[in-house]
């Protein structure tokens, strides 16, 4: 079965909006800044998300009672579903989030709160909004979607891991319509993670590089409405894009990192889902992968998966990563990225890459360029040793 996209909702570090998110792909502008609380730990850079017009989108009442996360969501899924305008009945429309921490401000917030003062100094409105699932229920809530409703939380590729979930409720029926995506913001416990996890770069995220240094953290909320394209067809609705090939693995790796740079033990399945992921439409018809390229030991681990499930070819290649800024969610972005490609017949650049670690990647692209692009390959490797990745295709 084949799944359509039909509307898109995103808020980014380097877009708030579709419109303004695509005119920085094709510009290369980069949402990366210096962030005051990573100075005092010798890591100044970071990539967060500015004012995104919530105001516009949530009534002041409502704004109230949401934590900084839900709006964000909300108004990502307000966007998609502003375009899709999906006519199933309420119960058969629902909602597939992933997140990696959810809203770890608030979760933090409530549990200090009981540790130094005990159960009853413990918030009662604050604990409904620090559960893994809040956005997802928040959201529900807003837009009055009674149907499906389901967080998944899967690190590195919690977004793509709600779409291949996303695709399942659609082909068992259980679903007409979807809004599905990843939630993730960089508050001030997961910065500090970050930090103390070391591989943070001090001058700039350069993917696929000789010299990169590490990621740059941030954060990324992007939400596609989903349907099956049969039904998507019946109604006339406009296709962005369709998911054609779904392919997923494991792995044993550290659960923190990557382990050494030239060791790729850890990812001897990752090709697997790969192949899984274009195993019906054939790996000569990708033209581009949407990378998760993020400046570490990752990146020569990708692009080795990606010429063991593509029969030793790599397609055009970059990461939209030094833009954007890595979190648990910037998965969506990909797939945003992937969209982009397709639509535009153009592929994003890489910013910061110079100079390939490797002398034969002449397929990674460095700055915006036109390309013709039948299919997009987004693969996604998480820490711990999940591998999944989903194929895009034009209607």
């Amino acid at each position: 079965m084949r799944f359509a996209v039909t509307g898109v909702g995103v808020v980014s570090p380097i877009g708030v909006n579709e419109e303004s998110f695509f005119a920085a792909l094709e510009s290369g502008q980069s949402g990366v800044t210096v962030d005051e609380e990573g100075v005092k730990a010798g890591f100044p850079l970071s990539a967060r998300i500015g004012e995104f017009g919530a105001r516009q989108h949530i009534a002041v009442g409502q704004l109230r009672r949401m934590p900084r996360l839900t709006q964000l969501t909300v108004v990502a899924a307000k966007q998609a579903l502003a375009e899709a305008k999906p006519p199933y009945d309420s119960t058969r429309t629902g909602v597939v989030l992933g997140t990696g921490l959810g809203t770890l401000d608030e979760t933090m917030s409530f549990v200090s709160g009981y540790v130094a003062d005990g159960p009853e100094a413990a918030s009662p409105m604050t604990f409904p909004v620090s559960v893994m699932n809040a956005a997802a229920g928040q959201l529900a809530v807003e837009c009055k979607l009674r149907g499906v409703n389901s967080t998944v939380n899967h690190r590195d590729h919690s977004p793509l891991s709600a779409l291949a979930m996303g695709c399942d409720m659609l082909e068992l029926g259980r679903a007409d319509a979807l809004l599905v995506g990843g939630v993730d913001e960089l508050s001030t416990p997961v910065h500090h993670a970050y930090l103390r996890m070391g591989g943070m770069s001090r001058t700039a995220m350069r993917p696929y590089d000789l010299e990169r240094d590490g990621l740059v953290a941030g954060e990324a909320v992007g939400l596609l409405c989903l349907e099956r394209e049969e039904d998507a067809l019946k109604r006339g609705a406009h296709i962005r894009a369709v998911i054609t090939g779904r392919g997923e693995s494991g792995d044993e790796r550290p659960r923190v990192g990557w382990g050494a740079r030239d060791n790729l033990a850890g990812f001897a399945h990752a090709g697997r889902a790969v192949a899984g992921a274009v195993a019906t439409r054939g790996a000569d018809r990708v033209s581009y992968v949407a990378g998760s390229g993020n400046g570490t030991n990752l990146d020569d681990r990708e692009l080795a998966a990606l010429r063991d499930g593509l029969g030793g070819r790599l397609p055009l290649t970059s990461s939209i990563l030094a833009q954007t800024g890595e979190s648990f969610s910037s998965g969506i972005l990909r797939v945003l990225s992937a969209i982009y490609a397709l639509e535009r017949q153009a592929v994003p650049g890489t910013l910061g890459l110079s100079r390939a670690a490797s002398p034969d990647d002449t397929s990674l692209v460095r700055t915006w360029r036109a390309a013709s692009i039948e299919a997009v390959l987004v693969p996604s490797f998480a820490q711990g040793g999940a591998n999944l990745a989903l194929l895009f295709e034009r209607r």
